[in-house]
Formats: C-alpha cells, sequence, structure tokens
C-alpha cells in the first residue's frame, strides 16, 4: 500500500509554512564535531554521545513530518516518504562505501579487506549494527583492526526505525479510522505507542547493557528509547507551542550544559546505552522543546551561521570522517600532529565536495520524486566556494605529502623494552637445547630483516586463517568434551598431560602435541576452550551464550582432571586485561592471581606437576599493522607492561601452589633485544595482537618440548 486515504475533520486546512530550525541545524553540527574528535583524538571521553543526539533530532523530525503529512491530507505516501529518504541517505553513502572499499583494497591486507568487503555490504543493506554486534565487535576496545565503515551502524539504526515506525502509524491511523474518530485522536495514539515503545526499549536496554554490553550498543532494541524520545517530542509539539517566550533560553541553555556534561562524565566504562545515554538524549530533547513552536533566543553556540553550515554538511561529515581516520591512521598513523591535522583538513574537505556536488544536488533534483526542490538561495555561488577549496586540496596535500617523508631509518633491535623485570631480556645465562638456539637465530635474522620475505602460508592467509586446526578446534566449543576426539598420543602411552584454558590455550594445543609426539609414553588431553578463561570469576565476552556456558565448561575440566590425576596440568590464559562480569571493573593483578588461585586448587592434589604456560607476548595487532605499505619493522613487538606484569603475578602464583611457570619469549622474540617479530624463519609467528598461528605451532613444539624437559617437567 502506498498511500493510506482517511477522512478526516479539517483535512482540507492549508498547509503551514514551513520554519527552519537553526537549533536544530547546530545541534546536528555539536553532535558530529565531538564524534569526530572522540574518534581522532579520543576527546573528550564521551564524544561518542554525539550519535545519541542524531537519535534524537531524526525520531523528531520523521514523526513530525508524517504526523503533519496526516493531517494536512488525511492520508501518508509511503512511496513519496521511502523516495525522499532514498534520495536523503542513499546517493552519499554509496559514494563512500564505494571509495571506502576502494582505498580498503589499495591500503589494508588482503584479510582484512575481505571483512571490509562484507562489512560494506552490511551496510549498503543498512544492517550494520547487526553485522558489528554478531562478529563481536567491542566499540571501545576493539581487539583487532577496526573497520572503516564500523560508524554505518548507526545509520542502520535509524533506517529500520525508519522502516518499522512509519508502519506501525499507519495500523494505528486505519485503527482509528475504522472507529470513526479523527481529530488529536492520531497523535494521542502515536503518543501512547511510542511511549509504551519507548518504555519497553530503555528497560531492555537496561538488561542489555548489564548482560552484553557490546550487542546492547548495536542493538537497535536497545537504541529504540532514544529515537522514541524525539517521537514523543514531535507528537507533543502543541502543547510546546505555548511554552511562555522566558523560558525557552533557560531550557535551551540547560539542554547545552547537559550534552557537555555528558561529553566529560561519559566514557568507555560507563553503562551504555542505559542509562547513561538518558543525560545527552534528554539534554537533546531540552533543546529541541526550547525551539519548538517560538524563536530559540540566546543559544547562540548553536544558531550562528557557521553551526548552520557545519548542520547543513554534518552527513556528509559522519559518513567520510571515520574511513578517513581509520584508513590514515593505518597508512601513516595519527600520532604526528601534522598528520592529524591533514586528516581533519581532508574530512571537512571531502565533506564540503560531497555535500555540494553530490548530496545536495540530489536530493533538490527530480530523481525518484519527479519534482525539484526550490533552488537553494545562493546555490549559485558553491562553485567559487569549491575553487577556493580545491586551492585547500592542493595545500592539504602538500602538507601530507610532507608528512609522508622518509623517516631516518631505524633499528628494529634498538626498540626498547618495556620497564617491569618480566619485560627485560632474558638472561644469557640459561643453557637452552639445540631447538630453541635454532629458533632463536631465526628470530634475530627476522628482526634485521627490511621486507617481507616468502611466507607459508602468505599472513593474508595466516590473518584470514582459525586458531587452531579443526580437529583441536572443535575440542575447544562450549559443552562436553568428547574425551577420545580430543585425546592425541601413542596407545602405550604411560604419562597424561592435560592443558585447560582460553583460545590462547588452544593455540598451544598444537604445539604441545607436535612437541609430544616422539615421545611415546605421553598423550595429551584438551580441556580448554574458546573465549572461556581459565579462572572461577566469570568474565566479560562479546557473546553473552559464552558467558553462560564457561562456568560448566570450567568444571567439567576440573572434574576430569580430579578423576584422571594426570602428571602434568598446563594452565593459559591470555595477559590481555580481563573485565569481570559481575562488577564489568577490569580485574586487578591481584583479582587475577585469587581467581586463578581458587580454581587450580580445585584439582591441585589431583595434578603431580602444575605449569603456568604464558601466552605469546601480545603487542602489536599483525591484522592492523600489515598492510599494502607496511614492512617487517612496522610488525615487531616489544614485550608490554601489561604482559610482564601478568607474567610476574603467574610466575608468583605458580611458586604459591607448588607449581612451575614457563616463559614462552625465548620461542617468540630474541633473547637479546626483547623484540618480537611477525615471521620467524618463513612462518607467520602470529595472527592477530595475542595468537600464534597454526603452523608456527607445529614449528615451535620441538623446541617448546625440549624446555620442558630442560626445567625437568617431562
Amino acid at each position: 500500500m502506498s498511500m493510506l486515504k482517511i477522512r478526516q475533520p479539517g483535512s482540507g486546512s492549508k498547509p503551514k509554512k514551513k520554519v527552519f530550525r537553526a537549533d536544530i541545524q547546530g545541534l546536528r553540527a555539536l553532535a558530529v564535531l565531538v564524534v569526530i574528535a572522540d574518534h581522532l583524538f579520543h576527546w573528550p571521553s564521551g564524544g561518542f554521545v554525539g550519535v545519541d543526539v542524531f537519535f534524537v533530532i531524526s525520531g523528531f523530525l520523521i514523526t513530525g513530518l508524517l504526523l503533519r503529512e496526516y493531517e494536512r491530507t488525511s492520508h501518508i505516501s509511503f512511496v513519496d516518504f521511502y523516495r525522499r529518504r532514498a534520495k536523503r541517505i542513499l546517493p552519499a553513502s554509496a559514494l563512500v562505501l564505494v571509495v571506502t572499499l576502494v582505498a580498503s583494497f589499495l591500503i589494508l591486507n588482503g584479510a582484512v579487506f575481505q571483512t571490509v568487503t562484507w562489512d560494506v555490504v552490511w551496510a549498503f543493506l543498512f544492517a550494520a549494527n547487526w553485522r558489528f554486534a554478531s562478529v563481536g565487535t567491542d566499540y571501545f576496545q576493539a581487539g583487532g583492526p577496526v573497520s572503516p565503515i564500523q560508524h554505518f551502524w548507526s545509520l542502520a539504526v535509524e533506517e529500520q526505525f525508519y522502516f518499522v515506525w512509519p508502519w506501525l502509524m499507519l495500523l494505528i491511523f486505519v485503527l482509528l479510522a475504522r472507529k470513526a474518530k479523527g481529530g488529536s485522536s492520531a497523535r494521542i495514539a502515536v503518543g501512547v505507542a511510542m511511549a509504551v515503545i519507548s518504555a519497553l526499549s530503555f528497560l531492555w536496554a537496561l538488561h542489555e547493557t548489564s548482560t552484553a554490553p557490546t550487542l546492547a550498543y548495536f542493538s537497535t532494541f536497545s537504541r529504540a528509547w532514544e529515537l522514541g524520545v524525539g517521537a514523543l517530542l514531535a507528537v507533543i509539539a502543541p502543547v510546546l507551542t505555548r511554552l511562555p517566550d522566558v523560558l525557552r533560553p533557560v531550557l535551551g541553555w540547560i539542554g547545552l550544559a547537559g550534552i557537555i556534561a555528558a561529553l566529560f562524565l561519559i566514557n568507555a566504562e560507563s553503562p551504555f546505552p542505559a542509562p547513561s545515554a538518558a543525560l545527552p538524549v534528554l539534554a537533546s530533547a531540552l533543546i529541541i522543546i526550547a525551539g519548538t513552536g517560538g524563536q530559540q533566543r540566546g543559544l547562540f553556540p548553536l544558531t550562528n551561521r557557521v553551526s548552520g553550515y557545519l548542520g547543513d554538511i554534518s552527513y556528509s561529515l559522519y559518513l567520510w570522517h571515520f574511513p578517513v581516520i581509520i584508513l590514515a591512521g593505518t597508512f601513516v598513523g595519527l600520532a604526528d600532529p601534522v598528520v592529524a591535522v591533514a586528516t581533519v583538513a581532508a574530512i571537512f574537505i571531502l565533506a564540503i565536495y560531497s555535500y555540494h556536488l553530490v548530496e545536495d544536488p540530489i536530493r533538490r533534483s527530480s530523481w525518484l520524486t519527479g519534482t525539484p526542490k526550490r533552488k537553494r538561495a545562493g546555490a549559485s555561488n558553491d562553485r567559487y566556494k569549491l575553487v577556493a577549496l580545491s586551492f585547500l586540496a592542493v595545500l592539504t596535500a602538500v602538507v601530507v605529502a610532507f608528512a609522508l617523508r622518509p623517516a631516518a631509518p631505524q633499528v628494529v633491535a634498538a626498540k626498547p623494552a618495556t620497564s617491569p623485570a618480566s619485560a627485560t631480556p632474558v638472561a644469557q645465562a640459561t643453557q637452552y637445547g639445540p631447538a630453541v638456539t635454532a629458533i632463536q637465530k631465526q628470530i634475530a635474522a627476522a628482526t634485521r630483516a627490511d621486507s617481507w620475505p616468502e611466507l607459508t602460508p602468505s599472513l593474508d592467509n595466516a590473518i584470514a586463517g582459525l586458531q587452531a586446526p579443526a580437529d583441536i578446534s572443535r575440542c575447544g566449543e562450549m559443552g562436553a568434551v568428547a574425551a577420545d576426539e580430543c585425546t592425541w598420543g601413542g596407545p602405550t602411552a604411560t604419562k597424561t598431560a592435560v592443558i585447560v584454558g582460553d583460545s590462547v590455550a588452544m593455540t598451544y594445543v598444537g604445539a604441545l602435541r607436535e612437541g609430544l609426539k616422539d615421545r611415546p609414553d605421553w598423550q595429551l588431553k584438551s580441556y580448554a576452550a574458546f573465549g572461556c578463561t581459565f579462572t572461577d570469576m566469570r568474565i566479560m565476552h562479546s557473546d553473552p551464550s559464552k558467558v553462560e556456558a564457561c562456568p560448566a565448561r570450567k568444571a567439567l575440566a576440573v572434574d576430569a582432571i580430579n578423576q584422571l590425576r594426570p602428571d602434568i596440568v598446563f594452565v593459559v590464559n591470555t595477559y590481555e586485561p580481563r573485565i569481570g562480569f559481575e562488577s564489568k571493573n577490569q580485574l586487578s593483578l591481584g583479582e587475577w592471581s585469587e581467581s586463578t588461585r581458587t580454581i587450580v586448587q580445585q584439582f591441585k592434589a589431583s595434578a603431580k606437576k602444575i605449569v603456568f604456560l604464558s601466552p605469546p607476548p601480545s603487542d602489536v595487532d599483525i591484522k592492523s599493522c600489515y598492510t599494502r605499505a607496511s614492512g617487517p619493522s612496522d610488525c615487531v613487538s616489544t614485550v608490554t607492561s601489561q604482559w610482564a606484569s601478568m607474567a610476574d603475578v603467574e610466575r608468583s602464583l605458580a611458586q604459591s601452589v607448588g607449581g612451575s611457570f614457563v616463559d614462552s619469549r625465548p620461542l617468540f622474540c630474541s633473547l637479546d633485544t626483547a623484540v618480537c617479530p611477525a615471521f620467524v624463519g618463513s612462518t607467520p609467528s602470529k595472527m592477530d595482537k595475542v595468537h600464534m598461528t597454526p603452523e608456527y605451532a607445529v614449528k615451535i613444539g620441538p623446541a617448546l618440548a625440549e624446555e620442558l624437559a630442560r626445567q625437568q617437567l617431562l
């Protein structure tokens, strides 16, 4: 049905003159500027709330448009509505998606480009929010390279709202028509419906924020209340026209103060979107209320001409800013202030050209609708603006060229280790065996490489590959463990090794299996699990099902150890910061130590030896550092203070429970310089920030077994 016609008293009334809302344009400008500042400079801490401001504005404008059309004409043309949305949204977004895809192909590595390609498909279908929620993207603490179009998630939420909300209004109008009611009934019914939807959405957001914060951030259901607040303002607009003029500036300034407060009071640790988003949402509502039905006086930060123009181009600014920031950061880095300034200039140049050459002309054209909009006053001057901007573009190109000037050659081995004791080079007094020594020679050669060698597998394939071979990976899924399928070793084995831990433990299974295959008296059993940190605390995870299933899986592992009474138990966990599920805070070193001690005590009496095997040092993410233009020195890691501190904690913990600690650095890093290359010999050593490749696990297997034997653990 393209059009709904319902007779209503007063349907032939003369249409009201469209009112320009300078305050709303200023709100748009403020929202997009703080989003850009947050993404580029990571300041202010709550800059991401600009998206919430946009949600309120969208709900207000779209609902008001539909209600006014119905009251004016007694019908709503859904074809016209979606044509207008298509003209407004599609051309500019399609341009950004295409350009970003091409730039990603030229800059990013093949594996990441494949991921971005799928991101583009989902974004074009306005389902990007569900895409990023499904892959577990953490908006604040992404563990890998950030998609250059991750910001399309908010556009997807808005478009999904635009698809559902008008049809719900249609249903309300049909029911009203059947009951032969008119007048203000439509607004009342729409208002009641949106109030109920918003209340339910907010309650759901509270629940989902506490149980699945990553999903809550992207979810349409957890964000609908923000658009709903704007919709409710549109419903009660006739009432708002009666506000005393003297009250309007007060409300406006309170609202502006509320948004500014949100920028600095809200941060990545705040429970978001509920309840924290309530502050910027309600503050935005106050500004809209203050300017509804009356002139917005005194709110000059929002109503000046500069803010108005930035509001005009805010959509293009939002579209372009994130691809420019992410791709520029990947290609040249943003630490240099000159590059950061050039990045800002590039964002504004692209947005201005995109607005004047694509967005605005198509929006005002006869495309889809057949009737062009009235030509904007002063549009003839746009060509002169673009000429001036062309000069700015050339100037910016010169600045960028200067910023990209070749840097002085750096000696990779000179990268300093971080301060804690465990981060310093491993003591040379240790007499390592021939296998470890051979690995060390290849590591030293890799740190001196000035170009990528022929690698097997290629870095692209390694990055896109599995964390462990298929026969090992299936043992790491939640649920019961098929003991026979997850056991490796000779049929006459008399000794048993068990490995427990998270995904890093899963990558070590291949290394231990390879190292023990020439020792027929040993068998290896895996009770490790992907996404299941081996402590007695529940740890936050982007997949809520893993949080729920992990305790049972750890209990299963403890029971198995107590029944098997193995000769050795390997405990392996990532050293990346963990967030407690109950506390929603990062675990302190003391909390980590105590929670791990507690679970180890549950099987300590049943294991002859307990070994804490440290994960590979995690610093540079191979997915991010490896690009079309990068070299081996760009992907060399150091031993971070986080890793070193965690290693010190586990070393002390091992001593306290009568166990041992095995340092993994000789297998990944130079003993002389404490730097860790992205490849060793012809094998990529890691596939992301924390996980070794399956091929490298096989490569270091004999060296790992040799080191365990040297420490008399095998």
